[in-house]
């Protein structure tokens, strides 16, 4: 994919954005914390053949060998996703529900030490769909199934898919990112031409501009995004779901200062009452949990973090659908950072071999 002269910033941070705002401000007003909404994350005691399969089953798969079902000391990893878009909706009411949507963003924060690296994943990936069998893509696995909601079947897939346990989960709605970007005083957006795409109602000038949450919001929803050159408007070059991933790790960075720079426990509670209602995290993320994710987050500006990257390539579903597909395992990649954050640890504790 060629390189795009737009700067690449976006979405997400909507789970973490308003996460990270809201955790800080639990210090000073748990009562917000209070508000956010939970939902259960309810693994079906099944084996990796999916909820049909049975122990008696001689086709069942077998989790991988390298599969951790339980969680390593010293070690977190986060499940952060942003709910689908829904371009063609003229608001976002009812975008709080899992019922119906898709997660638009996924990305797979993993805090090994003092090493923390975002995996960012694909929407369009084709997996083994936990429930039922089948195949499908990543995004559609938040809409659940009869047996698991949405949440659950997410993670599920996830951890089938990084080899690993998934330790805490947290999305957040379009409305709520929308007031993440507001609650830090807005978004910078640079273009080298001005840029529109009627369908999402963006407009941009060009050079940068300080987006509030609305125009930020039209900018991550547009797909047909347009350029002003001296030929007149025409289709920007390189803009596909790829190249929105990418944006959405370069939000995730700038968000994360951005938010590090609100010290002012007022203004934090101002944005934490402003998200909150957007915010679902799974049911055994405690408060401490936040702030501590919230604190692993903040230190991010220091360059502590490693963006890791799904190399992939374009396949078609065995029903026609244009899909991605891996070219490396996700899991080796998962268990090459993993590994050398371990490695890190053992020199830093003076353990040899």
């Amino acid at each position: 994919m060629g390189s795009s002269p737009v700067r690449r910033r976006l979405l997400i941070g909507g789970a973490i954005a308003a996460l990270l705002v809201l955790a800080a401000a639990g210090i000073f007003a748990a009562a917000t914390w209070n508000e956010i909404n939970r939902v259960s994350i309810d693994r079906p005691d099944v084996d990796a053949g999916g909820p049909e399969a049975s122990e008696e089953d001689p086709d069942a798969e077998e989790q991988p060998e390298d599969f951790e079902p339980r969680p390593v000391e010293g070690r977190q990893i986060f499940l952060l996703v942003g709910s689908d878009s829904r371009e063609d909706l003229e608001d976002t009411e009812g975008f709080g529900e899992f019922e119906g949507t898709r997660a638009d963003v996924v990305m797979v924060l993993l805090k090994d030490g003092d090493q923390t690296g975002i995996l960012s994943l694909p929407r369009d990936l084709l997996i083994d769909n936990p429930c039922g069998g089948g195949e499908d893509r990543l995004g559609e696995m938040l809409q659940g199934c009869d047996r698991i909601n949405g949440a659950t079947l997410l993670v599920m897939a996830v951890e089938e898919m990084i080899g690993r346990s998934v330790d805490h989960f947290a999305l957040v709605d379009l409305e709520g990112f929308q007031g993440a970007v507001d609650a830090v005083g807005g978004y910078e957006i640079c273009v080298e031409n001005a840029v529109r795409d009627q369908r999402a109602k963006l407009e941009l000038d060009e050079g940068c501009t300080l987006a509030d949450g609305e125009q930020t919001l039209a900018w991550m929803r547009s797909r047909h995004t347009e350029e002003l050159t001296a030929d007149g408007w025409s289709v920007m070059p390189g803009v596909n779901d790829l190249a929105r991933n990418e944006r959405q790790r370069a939000f995730l960075i700038d968000m994360m200062g951005r938010i590090a720079d609100v010290t002012n426990p007022q203004d934090m509670v101002s944005a934490a009452q402003a998200v909150a209602p957007f915010v679902t995290v799974d049911s055994q993320l405690s408060l401490m949990d936040a702030v501590n994710l919230a604190l692993t987050l903040r230190g991010l500006r220091s360059g502590g973090l490693e963006e890791i990257e799904v190399p992939v390539y374009d396949a078609t579903s065995e029903g026609g659908a244009a899909v991605l597909l891996p070219s490396t395992p996700v899991e080796e990649i998962v268990a090459e950072f993993l590994s050398a954050a371990a490695a890190d640890r053992g020199v830093m504790f003076g353990i040899d071999g």
